[in-house]
């Protein structure tokens, strides 16, 4: 394998493989560790990865199921998101920021309370942008399956806030 190869794919899903590693550990620290675990694992199976179609999907696939083995072996706190974003709003006036800063809190603490298979599509989904077809491969759930749980996820967003779709 060249490590040119592995540098260029390693460098396209870096970013996403942290993205995902944080959203199941909810600790910077910890989420680092699993992405660098994680990019020592597929370095190791590195020659098995020229069999895999969607070599993306492989890697977060191993970092996602990394990040769900640390969080059931030290069974962390979830952070606070006021820790780790920085909501910036087009609203000239204070109010108006704080209002939006407040029901960014709501939507996250609702979604992080949805069911695991229903949070996992969605930010899949709607925040990473990965087909359905990715996000199968992922998973490992069955296209139907993602459908169906993003479809009962966004349901549960609406009847919670009270979106009227028309």
């Amino acid at each position: 394998m060249q490590i040119t190869e592995f540098n260029h794919i390693v460098h396209k899903i870096k970013d996403k493989m942290y993205r995902i590693a944080f959203r199941v550990v909810r600790n910077h620290e910890e989420a680092c560790d699993v992405v660098q675990e994680s990019l020592v694992k597929i370095w190791k199976k590195w020659d098995k990865l020229s069999e895999v179609e969607n070599k993306e999907a492989y890697c977060m696939t191993i970092t996602r199921n990394m990040a769900i083995d640390q969080y059931r072996s030290k069974k962390m706190d979830t952070s606070n998101i006021d820790q780790h974003y920085d909501l910036k709003s087009g609203a000239a006036n204070p109010e108006r920021s704080i209002i939006a800063k407040d029901e960014l809190k709501s939507v996250r603490a609702f979604i992080n309370n949805l069911p695991e298979h229903h949070r996992a599509v969605l930010e899949l989904r709607d925040i990473e942008g990965y087909s359905y077809k990715e996000i199968s491969d992922i998973t490992e759930y069955s296209l139907e399956q993602v459908k169906v749980y993003l479809f009962r996820a966004r349901l549960r967003i609406k009847e919670h806030f009270n979106i009227s779709v028309s």
